[in-house]
């Protein structure tokens, strides 16, 4: 009987799939696979995914458990080192990465690049754990948790993430409501995803596909701090011209995730089960942390100016989705982001199917890939932390040499992804929006995240209100639909309460004064 509870809950197939990557050479491939994800998680435009994309043919003849092990490791080797130049230079490695430079970046300019480093790399690792325990934890009832969310739950999931627009307006809500309108007249650009019909298009055949994310970050954080930093005449990022003169600490990095463990949980659980939602990707999960982050604290005036707590809920949340977005993989074969759509390729090409058959006869190999992915995302983070004190050197680069490279690494990136000058034009122009709205005080992130949730606000609502007029779906017979209303109304009025309290403390300190 307590076998037959160990076979059900996994726990059984987990102990058996460890003994897969120790044999010899398959012990390799794990390590090999994590470097490759991080080489290509680094270079700013280019991921893991193209990694996986362009190692596909290359494993035809491999058998099943090397092939499960290579793509399970470059998908979890990426995820980290996309930090890395979001923190150093404001380029996102991969797109989610972008949440980290609200803060990282700032913290870089402050001489506290090592902190940032730390607290990404242990919220990273730990993010992951936490990810892959829950996957594990999930599998027996994967199937029904996946099959709870419809158009009216992730509807509602936009919905929660714009409400971050009026807290990180950054004390002027009406310049904050106006990027967010600009954000969500972009996302509108393109396909109509319901109909088809073209939409402010202007007759080219570029703007069809609306607006591409790696053109949006690369402009709005890498070319734009990079015009600001040449117009400020600063001398090098950090303002230090040695490294010796830089304050931050990789323990106190590492340790700030400890301090704010409660946020570290929070984020790690909204990764996780955004991730499990096909559809969505990590960009949106990382900034829905973000905003949580922002809107659950109370002094939340240092937010994009450098506060550890928003490097740490995006990085957590970032890494605890990889082994969220493998649920509807391993259940159904519905991929939740392009990395596992890219690990569902290399399974399918070898024989391994999804579904009853992977969740009963072949649940070894299914804990076989959890297990690279755990692998890579700790070697990640361990690897991250060993070459910190030499990537904090970009920091004290002098700006005449170092914006003239960011450039020549936004355009590369830019054009990395799909081979387009449409997009390299595009990212100059975000570049120069951004330093406009930068100059006179409009939130940037704002936009973005009005862009990002844009076309998933549109297309649920849409259909959640298609379904309601034939009588198909019932808001009020839907318990995470009304959990994630409530959750938005008290995210909405939790920070307007802090500032009525906070104001009616400062009157009755300075009330006594007044009298006097």
């Amino acid at each position: 009987m307590f076998d037959s509870f160990l076979e059900s809950t996994g726990i059984l197939f987990l102990g058996s799939s460890l003994f897969g990557p120790v044999s010899i050479p398959n012990i390799a491939i794990p390590i090999i696979g994590t470097l490759i994800g991080m080489f290509f998680g680094i270079l700013p435009g280019v991921s893991g995914v193209t990694g996986m994309a362009l190692l596909i043919p290359f494993t035809f003849s491999w058998t099943l458990i090397p092939t499960i092990l290579l793509f399970g490791s470059i998908y979890g080797g990426g995820t980290y080192c996309g930090s890395i130049t979001a923190i150093l230079i404001n380029i996102p490695g991969t797109a989610p990465n972008a949440a980290t430079c609200l803060d990282g970046y700032p913290m870089a300019r402050m001489g506290e690049a090592k902190t940032a480093l730390g607290a990404s790399a242990a919220a990273s690792a730990m993010g992951a754990a936490f990810g892959v325990f829950v996957l594990i934890a999930m599998l027996p009832v994967m199937r029904a948790t996946v099959l709870a969310f419809g158009p009216a739950e992730f509807f509602m999931l936009a919905v929660l993430g714009l409400t971050v627009i009026a807290v990180v307006s950054e004390g002027n809500l009406i310049k904050g409501m106006a990027a967010g309108g600009v954000g969500l007249l972009l996302a509108f650009i393109g396909r109509d995803p319901v109909t088809g019909a073209l939409r402010f298009t202007f007759g080219t055949l570029y703007l069809q596909d609306g607006i591409r994310l790696v053109p949006l970050f690369l402009g709005m954080f890498a070319v734009t701090e990079m015009i600001n930093l040449a117009a400020s005449r600063r001398k090098t990022i950090s303002g230090r011209e040695h490294v010796e003169e830089l304050t931050g600490s990789l323990w106190e990095g590492v340790l700030s995730v400890f301090r704010y463990f409660g946020l570290f949980i929070r984020s790690s659980i909204l990764g996780t089960v955004i991730g499990m939602i096909p559809g969505i990707g990590g960009t949106v999960a990382s900034f829905v942390a973000y905003g949580h982050a922002v809107q659950s604290t109370k002094d939340n005036q240092r937010f994009g100016k450098g506060d550890i707590r928003g490097v740490i809920a995006p990085e957590a949340c970032n890494d605890a989705k990889d082994g969220g977005s493998l649920v509807p993989v391993l259940a159904f074969g519905i991929p939740g982001s392009e990395g596992a759509a890219l690990v569902l390729v290399a399974m399918l090409l070898h024989g391994l199917i999804p579904g009853r058959e992977l969740m009963t006869t072949n649940l070894h190999l299914a804990f076989l890939l959890i297990w690279a992915l755990f692998i890579s995302n700790q070697l990640t983070s361990i690897i991250g932390v060993m070459i910190i004190n030499q990537v904090v050197r970009f920091t004290v680069i002098r700006t005449q040499l170092l914006v003239p490279f960011i450039f020549i690494l936004a355009v590369v990136g830019a054009y990395a992804e799909r081979t387009a000058m449409g997009d390299v034009l595009l990212t100059f122009v975000f570049g120069v929006l951004g330093y406009l709205m930068k100059k006179h005080a409009y939130p940037r992130v704002s936009l973005v995240i009005a862009l990002i949730l844009g076309e998933l606000f549109e297309v649920n609502f849409r259909q959640a209100m298609r379904l309601h007029e034939f009588g198909r779906l019932d808001f009020f017979d839907r318990p995470i639909f009304l959990g994630l209303v409530l959750f938005t109304l008290l995210s909405v009025v939790y920070p307007f309460y802090q500032s009525l309290r906070a104001r009616k403390g400062i009157g009755v300190k300075q009330s006594p004064a007044g009298k006097m």
